[in-house]
Formats: structure tokens, sequence, C-alpha cells
């Protein structure tokens, strides 16, 4: 499937496809330590943040999608339990804030936010961007991580989620506008996105309902959750699945 964009020529030699393979903590550990000393717009990634003196100031804001208060449960046996236990004020997402912040404001994609900083992708989400994040809420993170023994948070797969994670990143501004007119121009057909590490996400338009969704080359497929949110430093997205790079599928 044809690429709609591509990186820099400095971030595909730092991201070059040799730094997936499994198995391997040397080539992780030269990928991260490329990724810190890379030059992607003239600036050291390890401490890229985005210039708030450079950003336009807004007051436009939209609610994150959470799933707390569908936690709640009425009592049926008359103890003590009252909804206010399980509410919490939504989480607003702000279009002049970078999307390291709005993540990081979001109760619903804490696990994910965990998992980028453990293995040091912040700096990735944090820069002038534009950059698009398919992010993975909670359950999907907690569904996907259960598929390995021990979890996905561990030293030994730290290469595996770096690498899962970095196929929920994607260089550009893909706002749902941009999709839809990507596809449009294909006639219907997906459109291949380049993701962190080089490897392709594939973005389609359902002909019957017109929603967007998600699917890897192996054919797995994930719904988005909600709309696109603009972020000062690109575009983020819920999804309601976790997609693997297809290396990673079992």
């Amino acid at each position: 499937m044809p690429q709609r964009f591509a990186f820099s020529s400095s971030f595909r030699n730092v991201m070059s496809s040799k730094h997936l393979r499994l198995g391997s903590g040397l080539l992780l550990g030269l990928a991260l330590a490329a990724c810190h000393k890379s030059d992607w717009h003239g600036t050291d990634w390890s401490h890229n943040y985005q210039d708030s003196f450079e950003t336009h100031s807004s007051t436009k804001m939209r609610y994150m999608p959470d799933t707390v208060t569908q936690a709640y449960t009425p009592s049926k046996n008359g103890e003590p339990n009252t909804i206010v236990a399980y509410h919490r004020p939504p989480s607003p997402s702000y279009e002049d804030r970078p999307l390291d912040e709005n993540i990081g404001a979001s109760v619903e994609l804490a696990d994910y936010f965990a998992a980028l900083k453990y293995t040091g992708l912040v700096p990735w989400i944090t820069g002038p961007g534009p950059i698009t994040v398919f992010a993975i809420p909670n359950k999907a993170m907690e569904d996907m991580s259960a598929r390995w023994r021990g979890g996905l948070m561990t030293p030994a797969m730290k290469g595996q989620l770096t690498s899962i994670l970095g196929y929920t990143i994607v260089s550009g501004k893909w706002d749902e506008k941009a999709l839809r007119k990507a596809i449009a121009r294909r006639k219907g057909q997906g459109v291949g996105l380049k993701t962190l590490y080089g490897t392709v996400l594939s973005v389609h338009e359902d002909p019957q309902t017109g929603e967007l969704f998600l699917n890897n080359p192996a054919g797995q497929v994930s719904k988005l959750w909600g709309h696109s949110f603009p972020q000062s430093n690109g575009v983020l997205y819920f999804t309601q699945g976790a997609l693997l790079p297809i290396s990673h599928v079992k």
C-alpha cells in the first residue's frame, strides 16, 4: 500500500527496521540511544519540548472519553454503594497544549502513558511535530499485556513494548478531515501511515457506517473511539483496541 508521507532523512536513518528485531537487547539499546542523539527538527529529542511562547493560545477544548463512571453497579443487598464514589470530572483535552500533557491528564490513558514513560518514548510526542498518536486505552493495554507471560511492563519485554508503542505514533497532522480526504483520493482504499519505527499502520473508512478504523498487515482491526482531538503539536485519537506490528502478531 502506498505511504502518504515520509519522515525526515535523519529520522529514517536512525529508526531503520533493523532496530525492530526481537531478542536483541543490544540493538534496542542502540535504537533508543540513537533516538536521544538524533537531530529531528534540529532538536535533541532527549530534551525536546514545544516552546510555549511559540504556541498559539486557545481556549478551545474537548472532553476526552473514559469508562470510570461505567464501573458503577447499583447495590443489590442494601450495602452502601453510591455513584458518587465513581464520579470523576471529565478530562479535558486542550487544543493549545501538546500531546504529552493531554495524554498524561487522561485517566483512560494512564496505562498507555505509563508505558510511554517506561520505554522512554515520551520525548517523541513533546516536540513541535506535527505528530499523530493513536493512543491505547487502559482495558486494551491490559488485554494486550496479558498475551505475554508476566506482562509487557517487565525488563525482558521492554523491546517488544517499545516497538508496539512506536506503532501508535505517526508523523504528520492526520485529523479526521485529512484522513477522509486521503482515502477519497484513493477512491475509498485505505491510506498507509508510516509509524515511528517505519512499519505501516493502515486507516480505512467503513463504506456502510463511515467510521474510521485501523488495521495492520496481519488483518487485525481496531476502531477509533470517538473523534480526533486537536493538539498544539498534532492530533490525538483514542482507539478501541491495540494493534501489533506484524512481527509481534501471535
